[in-house]
């Protein structure tokens, strides 16, 4: 079994690699009692080392979009992040939580956008730090706020908020069963949520060789084993409570084939702002890392986080490529009103 994580170990990433790659361990162990206690933990540990990568070639939004020709991804990110508050209906006044929020981007233009108060959760301390930066830089310090917490268990009231947001963040829980019943008791009765997530499509072949080595790639070098379908997550959700009212593969539905979510990873939206997401700046970003590391001018482990998350970009590209893979599975679902809602 893996060690339990030192919490109050510093951001240095060879130690943060040597906690998160614990997470195949607990992964492997099928001991739900410690994947429930250690996996959100391991999962920090990944983003206290790939973090200052994310903010380098994705700025502040880490999430893919379906994309429109013409839209630059900053610009799909964006009206991606409106259009999830619109589908919630969002206002001010109304108290909403963003579920694994990174560092703020999509609290931003959401808060800014709808006028809520959002409090962004989040196990990670260096996304937080940076993301307080940026709320205050933004002017919603006033609506806008973080709380340090394992989304699994959430340190508020029954009831907290109106509603509840996602974008790629339910994919990291040790337990999808579990984290939609902590968001049912978090939900006040009526209450809707948004969750934009990673999962494989109905076009994922179990018995496939090619299939299950791209699922290995991407769950093993993103932080997120065992991947549910699109199918089960549905079921999921509703097994926690709650009532669907949509359930679509935005990338399917909504997405260009000229314009693919994935392109962003591949070169093809070659601008310098882009340069360091696409193949060459990502190959060319793990060679000067593994110089300056050589060198000490970069922590030890820099190198290697870089080199991990090529091999993960190359698994997404060819998962999207095959459409066996989505990053944009919106489960929009309510909280029933009244018991009797929820038994009829």
């Amino acid at each position: 079994m893996p060690t339990e994580v030192d919490e109050q170990r510093s951001g240095n990433p060879r130690e943060a690699l040597r906690d998160y790659h614990q997470i195949q361990q607990l992964s492997e162990s099928q001991e739900d009692a410690a994947r429930i206690e250690e996996q959100p933990k391991l999962v920090s540990r990944f983003y206290d080392a790939v973090t200052r990568f994310y903010v380098f070639g994705w700025g502040t939004t880490f999430h893919f979009s379906p994309r429109r020709p013409g839209e630059s991804l900053v610009e799909s990110q964006r009206r991606h992040d409106e259009e999830i508050g619109e589908i919630l209906q969002l206002k001010p006044g109304m108290e909403v939580a963003d579920l694994g929020c990174g560092v703020g981007g999509p609290m931003i233009t959401i808060g800014r956008a709808s006028g809520a108060n959002i409090t962004g959760i989040n196990f990670s301390p260096e996304q937080i730090s940076r993301g307080e930066r940026l709320v205050a830089k933004a002017g919603l310090s006033d609506t806008c706020r973080f709380l340090y917490a394992n989304f699994m268990d959430v340190p508020l009231e029954d009831e907290t908020f109106d509603a509840v947001y996602s974008f790629e963040a339910v994919c990291h829980a040790p337990n999808n069963l579990l984290l939609f019943q902590e968001l049912y008791r978090l939900v006040k009765p009526g209450g809707e949520i948004a969750i934009v997530d990673w999962c494989f499509t109905d076009k994922y072949e179990p018995d496939n060789p090619r299939h299950q080595q791209i699922r290995r790639d991407i769950e093993t070098n993103n932080a997120v084993p065992d991947l549910l379908t699109t199918e089960r997550q549905v079921e999921t959700v509703q097994e926690a409570g709650f009532e669907i009212i949509q359930a679509i593969d935005q990338q399917a539905e909504y997405g260009n084939p000229d314009t693919p979510w994935y392109m962003a990873l591949q070169g093809r939206d070659f601008s310098f702002t882009s340069w360091a997401r696409t193949p060459i700046g990502r190959g060319f970003t793990a060679t000067v890392t593994k110089f300056l590391e050589f060198v000490r001018l970069a922590p030890s482990g820099t190198s290697e986080t870089a080199s991990f998350l090529n091999v993960a970009a190359d698994a997404l590209v060819e998962g999207g490529e095959l459409e066996i893979f989505t990053p944009s599975f919106l489960v929009h679902a309510r909280k029933p009103a009244s018991q009797e809602d929820s038994s009829s």
